[in-house]
């Protein structure tokens, strides 16, 4: 069965995940605060980016760590959202 399609605000997020990950080496997980930052930065909605990480979270690419007041403190890549970035230009928009 084929992977299913990617928004590019999503591929733009996993995208965003890895390049931190690859700067903290691997020993961090991105702070949600962080990505927003810096894809509102490139024009995106705040909104949008919540929904989309929603999204993510749903088909198993990312975990997102929440405060107990239900607000998103942390997003890391699962091992399947790992293995989804090397395909990452072919599943997107």
């Amino acid at each position: 069965m084929a992977s299913e399609r990617l928004s590019r605000l999503q591929c733009r997020i996993l995208a965003w995940l890895v390049a931190e990950a690859r700067r903290t080496r691997g020993t961090m997980v991105a702070s949600h605060q962080d990505l927003a930052r810096a894809l509102v930065a490139r024009g995106h909605d705040k909104g949008n980016i919540s929904t989309s990480l929603t999204g993510l979270a749903a088909k198993g690419l990312v975990r997102l760590t929440k405060t107990p007041g239900g607000h998103v403190e942390a997003v890391d890549l699962t091992a399947e959202g790992r293995n989804r970035v090397v395909g990452l230009t072919g599943s997107c928009e």
